[in-house]
Parts: structure tokens; C-alpha cells; sequence
């Protein structure tokens, strides 16, 4: 039996945009509303480390490997949340 812990949360790109404004708003001070996540990572002043550490996170929360170049090659929350979901969605549909 598994333990509701250990479930994922939703992962389409919305609550995957969710997830990372949130992430995103607790470690550097910018306000969550509106959040602009069509903006590139660097103009928030996320720092190299940041954006390894919340890969990291991602990783943990959605149980998929996430990689600093993916943001580099998917380089705002928008963007992003879309590639993630997009990966997580194709998992889905390989198992």
C-alpha cells in the first residue's frame, strides 16, 4: 500500500507553473502576483546554484530527472513547465 506522501502532485503545465512560481517566490524577492513567467530565469536574478537546487526539487516533487541545461534550453516558467509536463506526460503514456 502506498502512502499519499509519496504520490506526485498534478503534473501538467499549469500546476507545474504553479509549482515553480512558488518555488521561485520563496527563495528570491519577487512578488508572486502577478508573477512574470514569461520572463527568463536570469531577469528574476536566479543564480546558477538556485536553479540547480530547484531542479533538484522538481526532481523530488515529480519524480523525473530535471537537468540545469533544460533551463537554459527552456529558459522561463512558462517554457519550462510545458517541457516538463510534456516528458512527464510522455512517461505516462510509455508505461
Amino acid at each position: 500500500m502506498t502512502s499519499d506522501a509519496h504520490l506526485s502532485p498534478p503534473a501538467d503545465a499549469e500546476a507545474i507553473q504553479n509549482w515553480m512560481v512558488t518555488y521561485i517566490t520563496s527563495v528570491i524577492d519577487v512578488a508572486a502576483d502577478p508573477f512574470p513567467v514569461a520572463e527568463r530565469f536570469d531577469n528574476y536574478g536566479l543564480d546558477s546554484i538556485e536553479i540547480t537546487i530547484m531542479c533538484g526539487m522538481m526532481e523530488e516533487t515529480y519524480a523525473i530527472e530535471v537537468g540545469p541545461t533544460e533551463v537554459f534550453d527552456h529558459p522561463s516558467v512558462t517554457e519550462l513547465s510545458q517541457h516538463i509536463a510534456g516528458r512527464l506526460k510522455d512517461r505516462s503514456a510509455a508505461a
